[in-house]
């Protein structure tokens, strides 16, 4: 595992990480049964805050990349790639329900997932497969180590095939604490 980053005060972090190896049974008891397969991922990540308004801003970007025996199916992609950018707006800070630091904030998510960004060996049209979403959300934090967050969740999801894609949404609840 590798990762650097940077930051500035007035103007955010920049980070840059990979992890890689053996994924993979490649022997059991001394006798091979694979060749050793390995799976690499990059990924880019940023965060920032407006001063000003307290707007937070954060996005990640992965790739990764997985050696596939060739006589899978090209199904199981080789590639992959996919990220997020989540907007977060504090709009009320103060007491609520005896917690005196209480934030409530308003979100919103932007999330797309490539599962195989490879291509069709027989056309060369690419293999669809990937999923996007928008994630509005409104979230109460009682302290600065626990949140509650309600979101609905809109999506569009596409098979490898590219067929037009199937429209799902629905509500999630989410509760975090660190101690």
């Amino acid at each position: 595992v590798l990762f650097r980053s940077v930051r500035h005060k007035k103007i955010g972090e920049l980070g840059l990480s990979y992890m890689g190896g053996v994924y993979n049974k490649f022997e059991s008891e001394g006798l091979p049964l694979d060749k050793k397969r390995a799976v690499q991922v990059w990924a880019i990540d940023a965060n920032t805050t407006i001063s000003r308004t307290g707007t937070t801003i954060t996005g990640e970007w992965a790739w990764v990349h997985t050696d596939v025996p060739q006589t899978y199916s090209q199904q199981y992609g080789r590639g992959q790639q996919g990220g997020f950018a989540d907007v977060v707006q504090p709009i009320y800070k103060g007491r609520i329900a005896g917690f005196q630091q209480s934030v409530v904030n308003v979100a919103c998510r932007l999330e797309y997932v490539d599962w195989n960004t490879e291509r069709f060996a027989q056309t060369g049209d690419a293999i669809a497969d990937d999923v996007v979403a928008v994630v509005p959300a409104i979230s109460w934090r009682p302290g600065a180590q626990t949140v509650i967050r309600l979101n609905y969740r809109y999506q569009w999801q596409r098979d490898f095939l590219g067929n037009p894609p199937a429209r799902t949404a629905g509500f999630q609840m989410g509760i975090s604490s660190y101690f």
